[in-house]
């Protein structure tokens, strides 16, 4: 990374973080009672070995997509 090519070209960074350990740990038990349903937010299940063009290469290219669950064993 260039810093320079930033301030040459007036490029604003922001950064944020989305959650605190608190608020994770809420969100956990949440989602253990069943009270917080996250299963809207999947948009799509992969495998693994479909990372790039099924997971990266969609969250690059499909606004569409929100959450993508990635399944560590070959079957989804």
């Amino acid at each position: 990374m260039n810093p320079l090519h930033l301030t040459n070209t007036g490029v604003k960074i922001t950064s944020t973080i989305a959650y605190t350990p608190t608020t994770f740990q809420q969100t956990v038990d949440l989602m253990g009672t069943g009270r917080l349903k996250p299963q809207g937010n999947v948009t799509s299940q992969i495998i693994l070995d479909d990372i790039v063009e099924k997971g990266f290469g969609a969250l690059t290219n499909d606004k569409s997509q929100a959450k993508i669950l990635v399944e560590l064993s070959g079957e989804k």
